[in-house]
């Protein structure tokens, strides 16, 4: 079998590694980033995969540095996974000039940065697939989540222009927008609006899902099949593209 190599970041846990699973399921070679991946590592070699693990924030040079040099080492990427942990539940009055700086680091410049010193191996081989996890929020933004909202959306508009101008090089690059899924982050968020409101976070969970046509939470893996298939070669024609998996949240126009 063909070897591949996937650099995935935030894949420590929910969507990210759902992703590292099913790619770890599929023969890939990974990479694996987050700020502690020894867990997350451990179970994916019981799925037979070669996995190596960088600990640290995608706000940190170092860990960019030392994440390309994995790369480096490896001689190719086949698949590049830009996620991480989300900022806090914070409106707008209530953030701080430093978290603004923290959070531009880790959410846009450590993404982008990562994507650019990679792009010369990626030319070099004609080839890559590129996925980043942004939120339904960069089409529909919620009140209470600023940070997510704003920086989230900057990275997609960046990420489309990546799209347009390295297409040519082989190289496609696509965004996945999450709706309401059923990961640690967004129980912390119904919890955090039902402390607010002083109800339970079972009425928040019940209102939140009459928001949603198909009237359930979606699963991790739900948005990991669709990120794995635009990082595999079977992917030959999608690219520039920001797609929802949200259970109709946000409709189609």
């Amino acid at each position: 079998m063909e070897r591949k190599i996937a650099l995935l970041t935030g894949a420590s846990k929910g969507i990210g590694y759902a992703t590292a699973e099913m790619m770890a399921k599929k023969g890939y070679e990974l990479i694996i980033n987050s700020r502690n991946t020894a867990d997350a590592a451990k179970k994916l070699r019981e799925y037979g995969a070669v996995v190596e693990g960088v600990d640290g924030s995608l706000g940190d040079a170092a860990t960019i540095k030392a994440l390309i040099a994995k790369v480096e080492e490896k001689g190719q990427i086949d698949a590049l996974l830009l996620n991480h942990g989300g900022p806090p539940v914070k409106p707008f009055m209530e953030v701080s000039n430093a978290e603004w700086e923290t959070y531009t680091s880790i959410m846009l410049h450590g993404p982008l940065r990562l994507l650019r010193e990679l792009t010369p191996i990626m030319q070099k081989q004609q080839k890559c697939r590129v996925v980043a996890i942004g939120s339904f929020t960069v089409k529909s933004p919620r009140a209470g989540i600023v940070l997510s909202n704003s920086l989230r959306a900057a990275l997609v508009n960046a990420l489309k222009t990546a799209a347009m101008e390295l297409g040519s090089d082989g190289i496609l690059i696509n965004t996945v927008a999450p709706g309401y899924i059923a990961t640690q982050r967004i129980l912390d968020f119904n919890q955090r609006y039902a402390d607010q409101e002083n109800i339970s976070k079972e009425e928040v969970d019940q209102r939140t899902i009459q928001e949603i046509p198909l009237k359930k939470f979606g699963e991790p893996e739900d948005v990991a099949a669709l990120i794995t298939f635009l990082l595999s070669e079977e992917n030959q024609y999608i690219t520039g593209q920001n797609i929802h998996v949200d259970g109709g949240l946000i409709t189609a126009n």
